[in-house]
């Protein structure tokens, strides 16, 4: 393991993602780090899953034909491994460029008092050893291969597919190479996102514990700390991919094996919902910051408002203002106004650092590769047939 560094008041680039499970096998095998060749290794991971693939399917004779399910007609196994494996890779730089960001931002807002500082960059080495961990590792890549077993051999039917062509459900050596490499490589690269932000999401709530200058008033309406749900769009890569490889998975089913979408609506919106989740989830560590900074606020901003309405009262309605005075374009009148929009702002204040466009787009992402399969339903073709027969 790498020593860790210590970071008194910078991140290094790519501080997130430039280790965590796997990193060394992924380096030997020239698939990290990305730097300025990420396409070039993208393409090589997904040369890796899908073209032995390709080659020992043909050899056997399941290419196009010989069992219930050919190859390449196996549009899940398509989408996994030429864009789900390397859209996962390609990640890491928007994802870890706006975590870094995002863990500067701390330091650059000045919510980490000076003297809590240190403690922020203990921080900071506590979340790389925990990105590090090899237990992690091994629970990332245990996770990896158990879900292949459940996914490869449940996927098998008594026709056999063109993972298991032969009777008795034994894999060809085109299914060894997808249960052994392609797919493990996949939940692989999957769940190893799931670990980082799970450790994203343990230093919120630490750095949350801290002292930190949050104020009620921010217009960001989470307290100073809005950056963290500003800018979610990079997680979209994750939730567009997950989705996409569940949607290939379900197209296959309908396309080639009669299946129908309503089967698996519920199903596809559980996993959808799953994902979004884990994705936002981080985000729920800082709730606590919030519920007390809201709670604190109102108590003080109603004290101010009490204070200053009794002063206004007595001054201009109970008639004790100056004579020279007058009411015309005096800046108490706008004090008070803008007292009661700062005691709203308090009121409005998130508990969660979420907006509805980030919310918003996350959830499009996750949507847009399950449209295509919209078309399969019943309604969508009598609606389609019907519009065919009125324009043609």
């Amino acid at each position: 393991m790498r020593e860790a560094r210590q970071v008194p008041g910078e991140v290094s680039a790519l501080f997130w993602v430039d280790g965590g499970p796997g990193h060394r096998v992924l380096r030997r095998l020239g698939l990290a780090p990305l730097d300025d060749h990420a396409f070039a290794v993208a393409a090589g991971a997904a040369a890796i899953a899908w073209l032995p693939l390709l080659v020992l399917a043909s050899t056997e004779g399941v290419l196009t034909g010989g069992v219930r399910l050919p190859f390449l007609h196996d549009l899940g196994a398509h989408v996994r491994c030429l864009f789900a494996v390397p859209v996962l890779l390609l990640a890491e730089l928007p994802i870890g460029a706006w975590l870094d960001r995002c863990t500067a931002q701390f330091l650059a807002a000045d919510l980490v008092r000076s003297e809590d500082r240190p403690v922020f960059a203990g921080l900071l080495v506590a979340a790389q050893r925990s990105r590090d961990s090899r237990a992690a590792a091994t629970v990332v890549l245990a996770a990896a291969y158990l879900t292949t077993v459940a996914v490869v051999f449940l996927g098998v039917g008594p026709e056999g597919t063109w993972k298991a062509p032969s009777p008795g459900h034994a894999l060809g050596r085109a299914g060894q190479w997808y249960a052994l490499v392609s797919l493990p490589l996949f939940h692989f690269l999957l769940y190893r996102w799931i670990h980082r932000l799970f450790v994203w999401g343990g230093f919120l709530r630490r750095v949350a514990r801290l002292d930190l200058r949050l104020t009620a008033t921010h217009p960001d309406r989470a307290g100073g700390l809005g950056f963290l749900g500003d800018g979610l769009l990079p997680l979209g890569f994750l939730v567009f991919a997950a989705s996409a490889a569940v949607s290939g998975t379900i197209a296959t089913r309908i396309l080639f094996e009669g299946a129908t979408l309503e089967l698996y609506h519920s199903s596809y919106l559980a996993l959808l919902v799953l994902t979004l989740l884990i994705v936002i989830g981080p985000l729920f560590a800082v709730a606590p910051a919030l519920v007390r900074l809201k709670s604190r606020s109102l108590f003080e901003h109603g004290a101010l408002g009490c204070r200053y309405t009794q002063r206004f009262e007595e001054k201009w309605v109970a008639g004790e203002r100056p004579s020279d005075e007058s009411l015309l374009g005096t800046a108490d009148v706008q004090s008070l106004a803008d007292l009661a929009a700062s005691h709203q702002v308090v009121g409005a204040l998130r508990l969660v650092p979420l907006g509805r466009r980030g919310a918003l787009g996350l959830v499009i992402l996750g949507v847009l590769p399950a449209l295509p399969l919209v078309a399969t339903t019943k309604a969508v073709r009598g609606f389609l047939q019907q519009a065919l027969m009125v324009f043609l």
